[in-house]
């Protein structure tokens, strides 16, 4: 199996959306199977089941696909393999692949941007947590009807994070990271973002050491906000330079790893960076080479897999450049073993 400083070679999904991918998601450790899954703006979400052949490559088998009214934001799986996506028509739908039967399970006033399954290995208690347009986060017990649970942060919210063994979360607004204790689903600390990072937050990781988050702006830097009295570091990511003037690329996915100090995002530029936050430094710049007319197609959603060893990452539109910047630039996602 041939590595990439530090990757291995690229595995293409087969049947693949044709639309912008907005999520890509592996499902949790627990889960029977290794799952992902791709949400698009054509209303599509499919599901992949993903192993290793005998030399270590990485093999998938596309095995469900479902389709929505409008366009997907979001997707998350539970451990027993149910999987939960929503978007532009306000709802999440909760889909179980055993019996393909869909249903209706949370709703807001504006489109559902973001959501996470959680359980808690405290109280083994599950819930689902949205976040939308209208500024809302809500908490569902999914054996009632209606939310248990809603904080209204004043403003859209355009990602959240759930780090299920810490516990805890970290929601997204403008220039705000809203971080709350899952156990008893408080608030706990505002983070504001760097002075230096310009832009509004894309994306937010929780740090599974619970001393910080990492966020992604519409500008390409990338920083690790710390929690604690140490201060954080900040990273153009997916900044370039030509012919000296700055060229702005948004970051689009940022995760981090599992159990090592590192933050992995995909921007705008077509690239992958790998920060170790730990050394404060960028350790790997990949070049994923998909490219339309000479331009790199943008990696638009991307995640990393329980255990560290996988990353699925998306190359479609990203719509940074607006309705203008759409030439039909064509969509694929790839998975890459990760040797760091």
């Amino acid at each position: 199996m041939s590595t990439v400083g530090g990757f291995g070679a690229a595995h293409t999904l087969s049947a693949t959306t044709s639309d912008c991918v907005s999520c890509v998601k592996f499902s949790p450790k627990e889960c029977p199977m290794l799952l992902v899954g791709v949400a698009a703006w054509d209303g599509s979400c499919s599901v992949w089941q993903v192993g290793r052949d005998a030399s270590g490559g990485v093999i998938s088998q596309p095995t469900w696909t479902s389709s929505h009214d409008g366009p997907l934001l979001g997707i998350s799986f539970s451990p027993d393999g149910r999987v939960f996506y929503g978007g532009c028509t306000k709802t999440a739908v909760m889909w179980d692949l055993n019996s393909d039967q869909k249903s209706v399970v949370a709703s807001h006033d504006l489109p559902i941007s973001c959501l996470d399954y959680v359980t808690l290995p405290q109280t083994m208690s599950s819930v689902l947590i949205t976040g939308s347009w209208d500024g809302k986060l809500r908490w569902w017990d999914l054996r009632q009807q209606n939310f248990v649970m809603e904080q209204n942060l004043g403003e859209p919210i355009f990602t959240l994070d759930a780090q299920k063994t810490v516990p805890m979360m970290a929601a997204a607004t403008g220039r705000l990271v809203h971080i709350y204790d899952l156990q008893s689903s408080q608030k706990v600390s505002e983070l504001k973002v760097p002075d230096v990072m310009k832009f509004n937050i894309r994306c937010v990781t929780c740090a599974p050491q619970y001393d910080g988050v990492g966020v992604g702006s519409s500008e390409g830097r990338v920083s690790f906000v710390n929690m604690k009295e140490q201060p954080g570091c900040t990273f153009k990511a997916h900044i370039g330079t030509e012919k000296n003037h700055y060229i702005l690329n948004q970051a689009n996915f940022c995760v981090h790893h599992p159990s090592k100090p590192v933050l992995f995002s995909g921007g705008g530029d077509g690239n992958i960076t790998v920060i170790n936050r730990g050394e404060r430094k960028i350790i790997k710049t990949l070049q994923c080479e998909q490219k339309m007319n000479d331009l790199p197609i943008p990696i638009s959603a991307g995640d990393i897999s329980g255990d560290g060893s996988l990353l699925a990452y998306a190359h479609s539109y990203d719509w940074a450049m607006g309705k203008s910047g759409y030439r039909n630039q064509s969509t694929s996602v790839h998975i890459r073993t990760v040797g760091f």
